[in-house]
């Protein structure tokens, strides 16, 4: 039986939850195809006397690989980049693209189909991303990555750098007036500790936008496109706004 209270144990379960309601299997469908009560899933689904040939068959059910689930959902996944992991990518633009196209689930035949990189290509950067230590692949040629979804890289290192020189500029440069084109834009007067919730909401966020992202690849859904998501707050330089408004204002 597994453990309850181990911490990976829990990280795992959490895991699971997220991805059953990712691809919207619901408790009474697990029990029914499990030929459980639904109590016994509830308690499953807290950690309570689950096994793992019940996680195994819970998976089955969900359409899930139990090694995926484990692998996402153990605390040994990394949530930063080491210093030169992130020196790596930000000097391989291509190399990058793969990796992050990697921890949202693509795997080699769609980076090689949407992206438009020869095979040869995608196989060299996964080599390199294997030796980083960033991805595992398995026998059968499946492809995981070792960090989470959600893995921040330094404020001012080399990855924050790259950004600024190249993916800002796609954001700044693009048609605001295009119906593909999504943004809200707004102005409030906030503390240093308001910016701080803002920005706790942004992270709240962040992990919202990719469930949906898992949703919509659970649900096999064929139009969708990779796309952008920039969320910001930044303190407005009050003479550059008011320039030519205000009386005497440069």
């Amino acid at each position: 039986m597994i453990e309850p209270r181990h911490s990976s144990v829990l990280a795992i379960v959490s895991n699971l939850k997220r991805e059953l309601k990712a691809r919207g299997v619901r408790v009474r469908q697990l029990a029914e195809e499990l030929g459980v009560a639904e109590p016994t899933v509830w308690r499953w689904l807290r950690g309570e006397g689950l096994t793992l040939v019940n996680l195994d068959a819970i998976c089955t059910v969900a359409g899930l690989d139990l090694r995926d689930v484990v692998a996402r959902g153990s605390s040994d996944l990394q949530d930063s980049f080491t210093p030169t992991q992130e020196r790596v990518l930000a000097a391989d633009r291509g190399l990058a693209l793969v990796f992050f196209s990697i921890v949202n689930g693509a795997q080699r035949e769609q980076i090689t189909r949407e992206f438009g990189l020869a095979a040869d290509r995608v196989g060299s950067h996964l080599d390199r991303l294997v030796r980083l230590g960033l991805i595992d692949v398995t026998a059968n040629g499946r492809i995981r990555p070792r960090t989470s979804r959600l893995v921040r890289w330094r404020r001012g290192g080399p990855l924050a750098t790259a950004f600024e020189k190249t993916v800002k500029s796609l954001f700044l440069s693009m048609d605001f007036s295009s119906s593909d084109a999504r943004y809200v834009s707004d102005m409030v007067s906030l503390t240093e500790t308001g910016l701080a919730r803002v920005h706790a909401l942004f992270e709240a966020l962040r992990e919202d936008v990719h469930l949906i992202g898992r949703e919509e690849e659970a649900a096999g859904l064929s139009d969708r496109v990779w796309s952008g998501v920039l969320m910001m707050v930044h303190p407005l330089q009050m003479s550059e706004v008011t320039n030519g408004l205000v009386p005497g204002a440069e």
